[in-house]
């Protein structure tokens, strides 16, 4: 089967955006998201900066309890960031391409079975992930101390939850959801994929540890979630997909990010030591070549479940 026939533009992914009266153009919809992602930066600067002193009167409020402010702080923070690019896409979608804001994937039948099959296949990975520290001598659990840490932490491993829930649905959203089918309808899947895919590697090479195996994760990263949600048919495992990679990195597994402990506390903790290459350095074990193996075998998995599915759809469509 041809790579044009994998990604079929008859798709279930791309069919309820053809519903728009007009269809953004690629250069523009790559050019929006960035002007929605500086946007939505800048307002989120500018609102931290003016709640500033609200928090630091909480922060000495609940000085005993740590993990429960560190977890309002980072919920905050997500949502702050985040929910408006969700205003954003839909003023968008409502003003200029006459469409609901369900086309971009949030309709249809199988959203909540989808979410836990995107749920069960991200742990699955973000768990593989951490094996693989483990068997090449890099990563080692060590026990649990401090009210940040363990199940004295729980409560705040759980509020941080619906913070990453937040963020990793708005970037799934613009990426996967709006460019995504934007892209492949105006031009074809593939180009799509590769350029919702460059896109998300390219918001984030500001982060910190940022190198060329950083890139080619993230690109991987997009690839990978670009085919899935091609494959699903829908936004909903996506979301939940990116949801619990974010949150089991560092609140379930406890792996630190950026070189820093998890905002919210850690359920375990595991320390990773060893070459750049193995551990992520600065960046974290998402820059890891752990990393790259992981997503390439997911790639795979997924491309034999796409390429399943279309023959199907194929089958269907010549009855």
């Amino acid at each position: 089967m041809s790579t044009k026939l994998l990604l079929n533009p008859q798709s279930a992914a791309f069919t309820m955006a053809r519903n728009a009266k007009r269809l953004t153009h690629p250069i523009a919809v790559v050019l929006l998201s960035f002007v929605i992602v500086a946007s939505c930066i800048l307002l989120a600067e500018t609102v931290a900066a003016t709640i500033q002193p609200a928090l630091m009167d909480m922060e000495e409020f609940l000085a005993q309890q740590p993990t429960i402010y560190s977890a309002f702080a980072k919920l905050l923070n997500l949502w702050i960031l985040n929910i408006p690019i969700f205003f954003l896409i839909w003023c968008w979608l409502a003003g200029f391409e006459r469409r609901p804001f369900r086309t971009l994937g949030f309709a249809g039948k199988g959203g909540f079975s989808g979410y836990l099959t995107g749920l069960f296949i991200g742990l699955l990975m973000m768990s593989a992930m951490i094996g693989l520290t483990v068997v090449a001598n890099v990563g080692s659990f060590v026990s649990a101390s401090g009210p940040m840490e363990g199940m004295q932490a729980l409560g705040g491993i759980i509020w941080v939850w619906f913070g990453w829930m937040v963020q990793a649905s708005a970037e799934e959203t613009l990426y996967r959801g709006w460019m995504l089918q934007t892209i492949s309808i105006r031009s074809n899947p593939w180009t799509g994929v590769v350029v919702s895919s460059v896109c998300f590697a390219a918001v984030h090479s500001l982060n910190n540890g940022f190198s060329p195996l950083v890139l080619s994760n993230l690109v991987l990263f997009g690839l990978f979630l670009a085919l899935y949600r091609i494959a699903d048919g829908t936004l909903w495992g996506v979301c939940a997909w990116h949801t619990i990679w974010n949150w089991a990195l560092g609140n379930l597994y406890g792996a630190d990010v950026s070189g820093s402990p998890p905002q919210g506390g850690r359920l375990f903790h595991i320390t990773i030591a060893g070459p750049d290459w193995l551990t992520g350095g600065p960046f974290g074990l998402e820059g890891s070549v752990l990393t790259t193996v992981v997503f390439l075998i997911g790639i795979a998995c997924v491309s034999v479940w796409l390429r399943k599915k279309q023959r199907k759809e194929s089958r269907i469509l010549r009855q």
